[in-house]
């Protein structure tokens, strides 16, 4: 991988762990907990693919 895929990786990665995350922080309390869950998994997802890419960045790519 180059370090622009890693890059790019990165920033989609926590973009995608910032929307979902505020998604799910911000979602009224009438919204299904399904639809809660699937945020916060979204978010999560996005956060270890921005972690990981980050990490592979600072090892050199």
């Amino acid at each position: 991988m180059t370090k622009k895929t890693c890059a790019t990786i990165f920033t989609i990665g926590l973009g995608a762990a910032l929307a979902f995350g505020w998604i799910a922080l911000a979602a009224p309390p009438d919204e299904p907990d399904a639809m809660r869950t699937i945020n916060m998994l979204l978010a999560a997802a996005g956060a270890g693919a921005g972690l990981m890419s980050w990490l592979r960045i600072r090892r050199g790519c």
